[in-house]
C-alpha cells in the first residue's frame, strides 16, 4: 500500500467495507484514524495470521465443527500442539503470570502483572514457529510444512485507561497475536474464596465499551485484522464500581428492608450473608413491580434509559413511601451490589457485539442450559457473530457423566461456538508429559484431558484436583487481601 492510500480516508472507508470489517460500528471517522496514523503503513506479521484465524472460525461456524484448544506456556508446547493437528494457540494471563512476570513470582489470574508480560509471551512463541517453520523446510527437503497457529491472547482489562490499552493492543499487534480478549473487570481485586459474597467486580457497561472502542481504534490506526474479542465476566459478577449507566440498571442490587447500619458495619461471612437476607437484596425494578404492580407500567414508561439514580426519583415521585436503596450494601471500597447471571452477560454481550468481533461470556463451570440462552440470545441480536466458550471444572472426578463429557464440544459447536478452549490446561499437560497430553486432547477433547491428563494428575498431586497449586497461589491472594484490610 502507498502512503498516499495508507493516509487516505476513502481507503480505510473502503478497508472498513470489506467482508472482515463491516459488522463493526465505530463511533469515531476515517479522518480522525487517518490524522492518527503513522507516515508509512505498518505491515506485521499478524495480519496474515488473523486472516488465517478468521479463516478458521467462518469455515468452523459453516461446518459447525468443533474448534478446541488449551493453553500455552512455552514454545516447545507450542510446537507439540502443531505436530498434534490444534488450529489455534491461547496464551493466557493467568499461566503466563505463572512463568513470566516482571518480579519472577508466579501468582494466580489477578491481571496484577505488567502489561508487557502477555506480549512477550505471545512474541515468544509466535517467532519459535517461525524458526520450527525455517528449520523444518530444511530438514524436510520440500515436504509439507509444519502449519503456524494462529495465537489468541488474554488481554485482562487492559492494565490502565484507554491510552495504555491502545499500547497494550499495539505491542500485540506487533508480538504476531491473531487475537485477543478484552474483559470488563476490575484488575486484581478478584477473590478466589467467594469470602463475604465477593467474586468478581465490573465496571460500568461504558468504561468496558470504552476500552473495547480503544482496542479497535489502535487496531484501525495499524490497519490491523486481528481479532478482537469480547470477554464479559458479569455472569459471576457480584460488585460493580459504579451505578452510572443505565444499562446496568437492571442489575444493581439495593435493600428493600431499612436497617439501621450498613453492610459495611458487618464483620464475618456469617454476619454478612445474615444482613443481605435482612436487607432483601432486589432490583428497583423487580422492588417496584412486587410492591406497586399497579404502578408498574407506569413506571417503566417514565425511567427508559435512566440509571437507578434517576430512575429511583421517578419511584419516590409515583410512591413518597416507596423503599429502595443501593447505598446500602456498598462495600469499604465503594463498590454496589450486582445481580450477575446469564441475562447481566447477554446485556454486556450484545452491547460489546457492536464493536467486537467475537463475544464471550467467562463461565466458572460448564451449564449446558447457560451456554444455549447465551448463544440464542446473541444470535438473535447479531445473527453469524462469532462466540467463544471457555471450558472449565465441574465435572465428576469419578468418571459418571463421561458419555456427557465427551459430547461437550460437538454440542457447543452445534449452537455456534466457534472457539473452545480450556483455559488452565496448560501447566497441568505440561507437568503430565506434553506430547502425550496434547495428543489425548487432540484426539478425544475434553474427555480426553478429563481421562488421560486431568484425573491422573490429580493423584499425582492432592487426590482431589489437578490444578491444586491454582487453588493454593488463589488462597494466598485472598490471604493477603484479608491482611491489608480496611487499610488504617
Amino acid at each position: 500500500m502507498s502512503t498516499e492510500d495508507w493516509l487516505n480516508p476513502s481507503s480505510i472507508e473502503e478497508w472498513w467495507s470489506s467482508p472482515s470489517q463491516q459488522g463493526i460500528k465505530r463511533p469515531y471517522s476515517a479522518d480522525t484514524v487517518a490524522s492518527l496514523r503513522d507516515v508509512f503503513p505498518e505491515n506485521h506479521h499478524s495480519n496474515a495470521m488473523a486472516l488465517k484465524l478468521r479463516g478458521i472460525f467462518e469455515r468452523v461456524q459453516k461446518d459447525r465443527s468443533v474448534n478446541l484448544t488449551t493453553s500455552v506456556i512455552d514454545p516447545v508446547t507450542a510446537q507439540v500442539m502443531a505436530e498434534a493437528g490444534f488450529e489455534t494457540l491461547y496464551v493466557s494471563g493467568g499461566m503466563s503470570a505463572n512463568t513470566d512476570t516482571a518480579t519472577d513470582d508466579p501468582g494466580p489470574d489477578l491481571a496484577d502483572y505488567t502489561y508487557d508480560t502477555v506480549p512477550k509471551k505471545v512474541s515468544t512463541i509466535y517467532r519459535s514457529q517461525l524458526l520450527h517453520s525455517r528449520t523444518a523446510r530444511v530438514n524436510q527437503s520440500g515436504k509439507e510444512d509444519i502449519p503456524l497457529l494462529p495465537i489468541i491472547a488474554d488481554a485482562d482489562s487492559g492494565h490502565g485507561q484507554h491510552t495504555a490499552i491502545m499500547k497494550l493492543v499495539k505491542l500485540f499487534v506487533q508480538s504476531g497475536v491473531s487475537g485477543f480478549h478484552l474483559d470488563d473487570l476490575v484488575s486484581g481485586v478478584k477473590r478466589h474464596d467467594g469470602k463475604d459474597g465477593l467474586s468478581s467486580v465490573l465496571v460500568p457497561t461504558n468504561e468496558y465499551l470504552r476500552r473495547l472502542v480503544a482496542a479497535k481504534l489502535q487496531l484501525d490506526i495499524m490497519g490491523s485484522e486481528v481479532v478482537s474479542i469480547a470477554r464479559t465476566d458479569a455472569e459471576t459478577a457480584t460488585h460493580i464500581t459504579s451505578t452510572i449507566d443505565h444499562r446496568d440498571r437492571p442489575f444493581i442490587l439495593g435493600a428493600t428492608v431499612p436497617l439501621p447500619r450498613h453492610f459495611i458495619h458487618t464483620e464475618g461471612n456469617s454476619a454478612r450473608e445474615e444482613w443481605k437476607r435482612e436487607a432483601k437484596l432486589s432490583t428497583l425494578d423487580e422492588a417496584f413491580q412486587k410492591s406497586h404492580p399497579d404502578l408498574y407500567d407506569q413506571f417503566i414508561s417514565q425511567t427508559q434509559k435512566m440509571n437507578v439514580a434517576e430512575a429511583l426519583s421517578v419511584a419516590h415521585r409515583l410512591v413518597p413511601a416507596f423503599y429502595w436503596n443501593y447505598e446500602n450494601p456498598r462495600t469499604s471500597e465503594g463498590w454496589y451490589a450486582f445481580k450477575g447471571g446469564i441475562e447481566a452477560a447477554l446485556s454486556r454481550a450484545n452491547a460489546a457485539a457492536n464493536i467486537s468481533d467475537a463475544v464471550w461470556a467467562c463461565a466458572h463451570k460448564y451449564k449446558a442450559d447457560e451456554a444455549q440462552r447465551f448463544a440464542t440470545g446473541v444470535q438473535e441480536v447479531h445473527p453469524g457473530k462469532w462466540m467463544a466458550y471457555n471450558i472449565t471444572g465441574g465435572f465428576p472426578e469419578d468418571g459418571s457423566a463421561d458419555e456427557e463429557v465427551k459430547k461437550i464440544p460437538s454440542y457447543l459447536a452445534s449452537i455456534g461456538y466457534v472457539w473452545q478452549f480450556l483455559p488452565i490446561a496448560g501447566l497441568t499437560a505440561v507437568g503430565h508429559g506434553s506430547q502425550r497430553a496434547m495428543k489425548a486432547i487432540k484426539e478425544d477433547g475434553l474427555y480426553g484431558y478429563l481421562s488421560k491428563v486431568s484425573r491422573p494428575a490429580a493423584r499425582h498431586a492432592d487426590g482431589t484436583s489437578p490444578e491444586w497449586w491454582w487453588k493454593i497461589m488463589g488462597k494466598l491472594a485472598d490471604d493477603a487481601a484479608d491482611a491489608i484490610g480496611e487499610g488504617l
